[in-house]
């Protein structure tokens, strides 16, 4: 047993902190610290773009627009957290300590395999190396499929690696095969994982029965309970679910080359290096062939995903490397007592205490006050656009603006914009994204793979005012000439006018800050060079100075080539 991080009887002799305590008081401490800071960052850690989109799909299913049936079933699971005071932050936050328990019932199950294979020292190890490794404080427990995923898979692995396969294990093997399967199609790469149980308990054979059985059940229920969720749904062109899933396996895998997110590989395998190093002892270690191949089905899935995967995000590592850790357990039980294994422990931690610090500075106080202002301007929800469904609670009227939505739209070549404001007449833009943020702010159109097409830049450019930070209303700004100016507005509805001098419009004489429905397009007269903008006219009383400029969204962290 690996009682204590450093074996004084070696002949090493250590007089640091940790050469006197057991891993057991480091497990303990780890734990203690690891929890709070995953509540604290619950609250107040940058919210990441799909984590508004995951939240406003819950939305969606309430006001009967969700229009894709693939990987929403978990809809019919959240649909209390619309009820949540607090508009959307407040929403996630309770969401984020929904999935610090769901995170919590993965490290058990991480624990409970490494216990299987290993003993109980090692395991706490496995469980300090998945803690600390990359970007697992960052985004374990976001509000998203992952963390769902994640514990459902991890929860069945623990099952059927150390569990008798009684009845009701076969029941929650089959559950909770089931239910990461319906959350996310990416379960499908715990699947070398699954293989592995197999094989570890392939000596006793009703057991390997009770397992296929549970897996057969689990795809069972699965095919059930998804018919009856896509039976309630009306997919968009695009989003059936032959179409989704083709395009997930042409874009996600086929042609995505090899190793298509090498950066973020390499920088989690620098923020990983304790955890990996103990991997590799695992793996090599000696045993049976029965044993080896254990190993290798849990390895496999963070393998494999590497490689060939597109959407392996910093997120993605938090649902992949559960297994990963299992074989690191192996690792550290064969390194055994010593200086070595007390090094490594020691350069996880480092490398988690900078993650966490990192992880806490990226705040989420200018989400918060845009939110806020957003509410306080339109207390009643109207249709917006912007890059991922901010505003979850307002019906959205664009295509998700994340890289693989903006491929497929670039690859279309047709512009949108222009349709979706004649069917919609949103009011509000969000320009939080760069793809929005570029198409109102650059000095001129441009066209490149990762904007919008210029026609549709231009649209928005016509249709949308500066309002504060990334808040844009329906409006225009006019330069009068010495002729009348014909004014069009793309967008039916109250307009305020904001002008340092009377304007004559439609032979209404109109001062600052009074307002005049606009339907159709209005002839405005005044001073040569007079300038003057005409401003949707919200609910709440303008406050242009509410919000700071810049971004709104922390982003990955990259490695700086």
């Amino acid at each position: 047993m690996l009682r204590e991080l450093v074996n004084s009887g070696h002949a090493q002799h250590g007089h640091g902190p940790l050469t006197q305590m057991s891993v057991r008081e480091v497990m303990r401490a780890v734990a203690v610290v690891a929890t709070t800071i995953l509540v604290a960052l619950a609250w107040t850690r940058n919210v990441n773009w799909d984590e508004f989109y995951f939240l406003s799909q819950v939305y969606a299913n309430q006001d009967g627009r969700l229009d894709r049936p693939l990987q929403t079933a978990f809809v019919h699971a959240f649909g209390w957290i619309a009820h949540v005071p607090g508009h959307e932050m407040g929403q996630i936050f309770v969401a984020r300590l929904v999935m610090t328990a769901l995170f919590a019932t993965t490290v058990f199950s991480i624990h409970r395999i490494s216990r299987e294979l290993t003993e109980r020292d090692a395991a706490d190890i496995a469980v300090i190396a998945f803690l600390t490794s990359g970007f697992v404080l960052a985004h374990s427990t976001s509000f998203r499929a992952d963390p769902i995923a994640a514990a459902f898979l991890m929860g069945a692995l623990a099952i059927m690696m150390t569990g008798r396969m009684s009845a009701w294990q076969i029941v929650a093997v089959a559950l909770l095969s089931a239910g990461g399967l319906l959350v996310t199609i990416k379960a499908v790469f715990y699947l070398p994982a699954y293989l592995g149980a197999l094989v570890w308990r392939w000596d006793d054979r009703r057991v390997v029965l009770r397992i296929l059985l549970a897996g057969i059940i689990g795809l069972a229920v699965a095919a059930g309970l998804y018919i009856g969720h896509a039976a309630g749904i009306v997919s968009a062109p695009g989003n059936e679910t032959t179409a989704n899933a083709h395009n997930a396996l042409t874009t996600a895998l086929l042609d995505a080359g090899l190793v298509p997110r090498s950066r973020e590989a390499l920088l989690w395998a620098l923020l990983s290096i304790g955890a990996v190093m103990l991997a590799l002892l695992g793996l090599t270690a000696p045993g049976s062939i029965r044993t080896r191949l254990v190993r290798m089905g849990l390895v496999l899935p963070l393998v494999l995903s590497v490689l060939f995967y597109r959407n392996a995000f910093p997120y993605f590592f938090a649902y992949i490397t559960p297994p990963f850790m299992v074989v690191a357990a192996v690792g550290a039980s064969a390194l055994g007592r010593g200086r070595a294994l007390g090094a490594l422990v020691t350069l996880m931690l480092a490398t988690g205490t900078g993650q966490a610090v990192k992880a806490l500075s990226e705040g989420a106080g200018l989400q918060r006050a845009t939110l806020a202002e957003v509410h306080r301007l339109f207390p009643d929800p109207v249709h917006y656009i912007d890059h991922n469904a901010m505003v979850a609670s307002f019906p959205r009227a664009d295509f998700f603006m994340s890289t693989w939505g903006l491929a497929r739209y670039r690859a279309a070549g047709q512009p949108v914009m222009a349709d979706q404001i004649e069917h919609t007449a949103p009011p509000l833009l969000l320009a939080n994204r760069w793809a929005l943020h570029h198409a109102m702010t650059a000095p001129r159109v441009q066209d490149h793979p990762m904007l919008l097409l210029p026609d549709d830049q231009a649209v928005l450019r016509s249709a949308y005012v500066h309002y504060s930070g990334v808040i844009w209303l329906a409006g225009r700004e006019v330069m009068l000439g010495a002729e009348p100016e014909t004014i069009v507005l793309p967008i039916p509805g109250r307009y305020r006018l904001e002008s340092a001098a009377p304007v004559m419009i439609d032979g209404q004489m109109l001062t600052d800050g009074m307002t005049l429905d606009i339907s159709t397009p209005v002839v405005a007269t005044g001073a040569a060079n007079q300038s003057f903008r005409l401003v949707w006219d919200t609910h709440g009383a303008p406050r242009p100075n509410a919000l700071p400029s810049g971004g709104v969204y922390a982003g990955f962290w990259q490695l700086p080539f």
